[in-house]
């Protein structure tokens, strides 16, 4: 039964799905350039595989909204997107002044979340418990620089390292400073709680700085909807420090590069992501590269060079997905923004000097787990061997497609999972192409017409290799034991 599902399965992916398979995926940022249902259906039409809702900005009614859109747009199109809320972390702003205040080179300021004299400058969040004198403090989202030379109460005082101005809202951070448990606040956890019971795939968590900054999520997660998975943002310098632990514990890694470039030395931004990366494929964890990738379409139609360059590196990393913010949540050109990244992809995926197949690390796994990643490895492998065109996985869970994709193989990796969500989290996994399976009740007859059609397709001819990994019961996570090689 299990394998008569794949087979219909494998028909309904390379006959009916488009010929040309991208493997990096897109992340968009819903905003108010992307709000309407038509928006959205045509940034899912350019190449979007994935809706991101910045729960920093917009209600709980308008976020609900555009989960249903993305559910329905999915639906019509006939293909899977994953959906993310973003949380928004400790909100590090400055609060409201009266213009631009200047602020000049070895001035004295003093700031605090409970003002009481003019000459104190507002802020958002109460940063007064965790920083401390010689720590440095960035206004105008790192543009000033000040050194903090007290704390009294909830007033912090600081020397201006740089001439600059300041307005309402600015961002504020704290490279040298631990927030801990603080980064999960209120506004946190109740946007979670409705993330959850309106059935987004993951949530992201904003600021992590150590492992143990998710567990506040992971519990509530567990209490209202355990299916859905964490994406860690990395975008302090903390959590450069405690990277792999960090990595061990969330689903996805996020880099940041916004934040992270002010809260860390901005020239050893792209050091870090490449750590981050290798590290993520290491343990076999998906990977989001963020932040400014074609900022510029914001305002022009045509990205820079430099941008193209950016992301064609990145997906010659191999990362898993691509991600624009401005650029399809507010920007003059979303659409543009989403047929260029997807374009800049399949220029680099169809070049021959693109592929790189990623060997195993086996001193880092568990042993329980040898047997696990000994079939994922092997189906990987075999596939590049016999040059099948497609790997056909049943997954409960999604491990085994995501382990196997991790190997980046050049053969397609075809998902097939009994559960919604499950195939929806897979859309944001390098080369995943997942899908709900069907079955039937004579599996003769449909082996036969199933392979007449997939000879008759455009996408595969006869003799073409096609490599299945299945478990001994379908449905059941960790059974995956058995390969098999069809032939069309």
């Amino acid at each position: 039964m299990l394998v008569s599902s794949i087979l219909y399965t494998l028909y309904f992916t390379l006959i009916i799905m488009p010929k040309v398979f991208r493997k990096t995926k897109i992340v968009c940022t819903i905003g108010p350039a992307t709000l309407e249902f038509s928006m959205m259906k045509r940034l899912a039409k350019a190449g979007m595989d994935v809706v991101r809702l910045n729960m920093s900005h917009g209600v709980h009614e308008e976020k609900l909204q555009q989960i249903k859109n993305a559910r329905k747009i999915a639906e019509q199109l006939g293909k899977s997107i994953a959906v993310f809320a973003d949380l928004q972390g400790p909100k590090l702003r400055l609060g409201t002044l009266d213009g631009i205040k200047v602020l000049k080179k070895g001035e004295t300021i003093k700031l605090s979340s409970e003002p009481q004299h003019p000459s104190e400058i507002p802020m958002q969040f109460d940063l007064s418990p965790f920083i401390k004198p010689k720590h440095s403090l960035y206004l105008n989202d790192g543009l000033i620089k000040v050194k903090v030379t007290s704390v009294h109460g909830k007033v912090i005082t600081g020397k201006v390292l740089n001439n600059g101005g300041i307005s309402s809202h600015k961002g504020v951070n704290v490279p040298d400073t631990n927030l801990g448990y603080a980064g999960f606040t209120i506004k946190d956890e109740a946007d979670a709680i409705f993330a959850l019971n309106a059935g987004v795939d993951y949530i992201a968590l904003s600021f992590v700085q150590t492992a143990k900054d998710i567990e506040p999520l992971q519990k509530l997660i567990d209490k209202h909807n355990p299916k859905v998975k964490i994406i860690a943002k990395i975008e302090k310098k903390e959590a450069i420090k405690n990277l792999e632990s960090i990595i061990k514990k969330a689903s996805i890694i996020m880099v940041a590069r916004g934040d992270l470039a002010i809260e860390t030395d901005n020239a050893q931004v792209p050091i870090y992501q490449e750590k981050i990366i290798n590290l993520c494929r290491q343990y076999r964890k998906p990977v989001i590269v963020a932040t400014q990738m074609l900022e510029s379409m914001t305002e022009n139609p045509r990205p820079t060079r430099a941008e193209v360059s950016d992301v064609a590196n990145a997906v010659l990393d191999q990362v898993d997905a691509v991600m624009l913010s401005a650029e399809s949540a507010s920007g003059n050109y979303p659409v543009e923004a989403v047929e260029t990244m997807r374009n800049i992809i399949h220029s680099v995926e169809s070049h021959p000097d693109y592929h790189h197949f990623i060997s195993i690390k086996w001193d880092v796994l568990k042993f329980e787990d040898i047997s696990f990643w000994a079939i994922a490895s092997s189906a990987a492998a075999l596939s590049e061997r016999i040059k099948a065109k497609a790997i056909v996985v049943g997954t409960a869970t999604g491990k085994t497609a995501k382990i196997i994709s991790a190997f980046r193989p050049k053969a397609r990796v075809i998902a097939i999972t009994h559960d919604e969500i499950t195939r929806n989290q897979l859309s944001i996994v390098w080369g995943s192409e997942p899908l709900i399976v069907r079955s039937t009740t004579n599996f003769n007859i449909f082996y036969e017409h199933v392979m007449e059609e997939i000879a008759r397709g455009h996408n595969l001819k006869k003799g073409d290799k096609v490599v299945i990994v299945v478990g001994t019961t379908a449905g059941l996570s960790g059974t995956t034991n058995t390969i098999k090689i069809a032939t069309v």
